[in-house]
């Protein structure tokens, strides 16, 4: 005789669905937010404006690229600094207005920021929790950083570079195309080049001539498109420093120049920055091979970026988001055996990083350049930072225990 029992039927799963699109609708509400804010003041946004710029240039033509600008209103003048490659990459935004660009630019970059977040996680823990959930709380408290604020309002590049590096080199070796990220990221943007570094140092010869490959495949596209372009570019252009920065001084540029600049209240310390950027280099280097060897291996990509951070001689303020991979692994490390101490650190570091938001006004107020006392502690936070995470590197491998 059938059952007379009836069953309820079963309900839709909707709570993961709505989950799993929560990263799109924080996207979607921070790019409304930054369209509405530049609607309304007409600042900010100004790298992003450079972008649109240097593509309608090249859309129009070869041998124009490096000769426009885009105008601020604090009278700061931003040209194109990136290989014609980058200019080919941006082309989309030379038939959009500014405020469609701003919006699409931010919903992508926050949406990259979620992904910088999944891959390092899946990364640190391949076997720990990949809901979307955590991740998305990753992110939201990653925003007041002001290496990523400071990023999604200059409309900057960083976060999808960091998101090709990451996805590249923590993905299986064995991949013929291994190391080919880290070519690309550099053809559009020069600094990823020590990654090449990074992959000699640990053996990888092979990756680090994809990388290398790669990145000349970069350079030879954009020959073929813009030759006159590409000619003034690699002759010569990339190496003028006044196209990125009048001053190094200032408290933006994060690096270890911009550092013995501030220290030494000069502009020109060539001869000091120059030996000591080569020692960071060399020791940040056998510190990431030496985390690989250890089965660090997120540890040493972390350490090489850090170290690239250190001895470029701009690294602004936005080029600092490589601090969000590094403290979603050292939460991440820390979480499961409750070490306070381990998370006391992050969250000391967070709000370090959330205060220095207050640079702007620093900058605007014009008082960017020439510092005091605690005022160069205070002015090269970032520097400290980078150097006393690397510093702590080899006790931590020594004890051969994580975190």
């Amino acid at each position: 005789m059938p059952s007379l029992t009836t069953q309820a039927p079963s309900r839709p799963r909707t709570r993961p669905r709505l989950t799993a699109l929560a990263p799109t609708a924080l996207a979607v509400l921070i790019a409304a937010a930054a369209v509405a804010v530049h609607r309304a003041t007409g600042q900010f946004w100004w790298d992003l404006a450079a972008y649109r710029t240097g593509a309608s240039a090249a859309a129009g033509g070869d041998g124009t690229l490096y000769d426009v600008a885009v105008r601020g209103t604090d009278g700061i003048e931003l040209g194109f600094t990136y290989p014609p490659f980058a200019a080919l990459l941006f082309q989309p935004l030379a038939y959009v207005g500014p405020d469609l660009a701003i919006a699409v630019w931010t919903f992508a970059s926050v949406l990259a920021l979620v992904a910088v977040v999944q891959v390092t996680r899946r990364s640190a823990a391949p076997t720990a929790d990949r809901r979307t959930l955590p991740a998305l709380v990753a992110t939201v408290v990653a925003l007041p950083m002001f290496a990523v604020s400071g990023h999604l309002q200059a409309g900057q590049v960083g976060l999808f570079l960091v998101l090709i590096v990451l996805v590249d080199l923590t993905g299986d070796p064995r991949r013929w195309w291994y190391g080919l990220g880290v070519g690309v990221a550099a053809g559009f943007k020069l600094t990823p080049l020590i990654f090449v570094l990074f992959l000699l140092a640990t053996g990888r010869i092979r990756a680090a001539a994809t990388a290398v490959a790669g990145f000349l495949a970069t350079v030879a596209v954009g020959f073929a498109w813009r030759p006159a372009d590409s000619a003034q570019f690699w002759g010569g252009t990339l190496l003028d420093s006044s196209r990125v920065t009048g001053d190094p001084r200032t408290i933006l540029n994060q690096s270890l120049h911009g550092a013995l600049a501030r220290l030494a209240d000069s502009a020109d310390v060539s001869t000091v920055w120059l030996p000591v950027a080569a020692l960071v280099a060399a020791a940040g280097i056998v510190l990431a091979a030496w985390c690989v060897r250890r089965g660090e291996h997120l540890l040493g990509v972390l350490a090489c970026a850090a170290t690239g951070l250190l001895v470029s001689p701009v690294s602004w303020h936005h080029h600092w988001v490589w601090v969000v991979p590094a403290l979603v692994l050292l939460v991440d490390r820390a979480r499961p055996t409750g070490n306070r101490t381990v998370l006391a650190v992050a969250g000391a570091v967070w709000l370090v990083l959330v205060a220095t938001t207050a640079w702007v006004l620093v900058g605007i107020q014009g008082r960017d350049l020439h510092f005091q006392g605690l005022g160069l502690l205070y002015s090269n936070l970032y520097v400290l930072i980078g150097l006393a995470a690397l510093g702590y590197l080899p006790f931590y491998l020594r004890r051969g225990r994580r975190p």
